[in-house]
């Protein structure tokens, strides 16, 4: 199967072929083949623009931006296939994230109503296979955030039986899974605030750049932490999980009022970007201090921040401040050492999630995303082989309510990046 992903950074389109088989309540997944193809940059800035809290964005525009993403996340789908020598029609699954051009959350930290454009029925379509998208609604119907969902395969995946471990997403936004020692179905996860948005809109707005290449302009300036101590003092940071946020919050409105308060105290553009910077990190270390139920001994990294090295050590800083008396500072170690391309993981994550709704087996965790109950997250789009599809799923014999471990099988470096590269 193919799982497509495209976060709230915008920074590409990710593809990832994995093959998954059930043994009993476990899931073994190998990954086969990924890529990462980058957006149209007229689309790109036409989707980015309606994250503003206060876009307005005709119907007609709307819809056909659905369609045409659609059509993008098609073509991604059938060259992945491609460069990986698979034929699309050997493929059974496609499923999609979408992309997120909305996710509403009340003044109260509510959930209401979440909105991803891609239309599943062009890449059913295009593609012919069956497609599982649309996965945020039914847990927001549950009375959860919709979000992270990525923390279900985070639980299952990285679960130790004798320490507490945690996984951090440092995509657009900044996400944690904290799976307690043993209790992988006892796992909370919350959105920590920014990831690379805040940092990512600085550089267009101050480098013209998309992003601060590997850190450089916030390593030559200096954080301003009275800045950041009133940053922080938004009433998002001191919300208790479950929670989630978006562009609608930590987007270009965002980006311009930190510049606005910079200029203000004379700070310079790099001096602007490293108090990003620092409120990325210290936004992610003082929500773990603060509502984790252990600490953790290490920190599964993933997503684009990990590539930011100012960001990396800013955080590993942090961290070490924030660590309880008596207790050591997690170890900080990407998910690539865990056999898994960071790039990859999500687009991996959403395959197995579309890989259990097609099972008609629970792919959320209450204690994740805040929902009343475990629900089927995900809606099917039939392709032409549906009914091959669903007769491979329907079960013979007795089979099991829910998996309860996902164990990655490790690829070597030149099937993971060698095929698709």
């Amino acid at each position: 199967m193919l799982g497509l992903m495209s976060g709230t950074s915008l920074d590409g389109i990710d593809a990832a072929l994995v093959d998954v088989a059930a043994r009993d309540r476990t899931l073994d997944v190998s990954l086969v083949a990924w890529t990462e193809e980058p957006w149209p940059p007229a689309l790109r800035e036409w989707i980015r623009g309606w994250s503003d809290p206060g876009a307005t964005v005709a119907p007609g525009d709307l819809s056909a931006a659905s369609m045409a993403v659609g059509e993008l996340f098609a073509d991604v789908a059938g060259r992945a296939a491609d460069a990986a020598g698979v034929p699309l029609s050997s493929i059974d699954l496609v499923a999609s994230h979408g992309q997120t051009i909305h996710h509403h959350v009340d003044a109260g930290g509510r959930a209401l109503a979440t909105l991803q454009v891609g239309e599943p029925a062009v890449i059913a379509e295009r593609t012919g296979r069956t497609v599982v998208a649309d996965f945020r609604p039914r847990d927001i119907a549950a009375g959860g955030q919709g979000a992270p969902l990525v923390s279900f395969v985070d639980a299952l995946m990285f679960a130790e039986e004798g320490r507490t471990v945690a996984a951090l997403n440092l995509g657009g936004m900044a996400n944690v899974t904290i799976v307690p020692a043993g209790a992988p179905f006892e796992a909370m996860a919350f959105d920590t605030g920014p990831g690379n948005s805040l940092i990512d809109g600085l550089a267009r707005h101050l480098l013209g750049e998309p992003l601060d290449r590997h850190g450089a302009a916030a390593a030559a300036g200096r954080p301003c932490r009275e800045l950041v101590d009133e940053l922080l003092d938004d009433a998002y940071f001191r919300r208790p999980p479950p929670k989630s946020t978006g562009r609608e919050l930590f987007g270009d409105a965002a980006v311009k009022r930190l510049v606005t308060a910079g200029r203000g105290r004379g700070l310079s553009d790099p001096d602007v970007l490293a108090t990003a910077t620092e409120l990325t990190a210290r936004s992610v270390a003082d929500a773990i201090a603060r509502w984790a139920p252990a600490w953790p001994s290490v920190i599964h990294l993933s997503g684009g921040g990990t590539a930011n090295p100012a960001l990396m050590k800013t955080l590993e800083r942090a961290l070490e401040r924030a660590t309880p008396p008596g207790l050591v500072a997690p170890r900080l170690q990407t998910v690539d050492e865990a056999g898994l391309p960071g790039s990859a993981k999500e687009a991996v994550c959403f395959a197995i999630l579309g890989h259990e709704a097609l099972h008609g087996r629970p792919n959320s965790l209450p204690g994740c995303t805040g929902a009343r109950h475990p629900s089927v997250l995900g809606a099917i789009w039939p392709g032409a082989n549906y009914l091959e599809v669903l007769a491979s799923v329907l079960p013979s014999g007795p089979t099991p309510q829910r998996i309860d471990r996902i164990v990655l099988a490790r690829s070597s470096e030149g099937e993971r990046r060698g095929v698709l590269a």
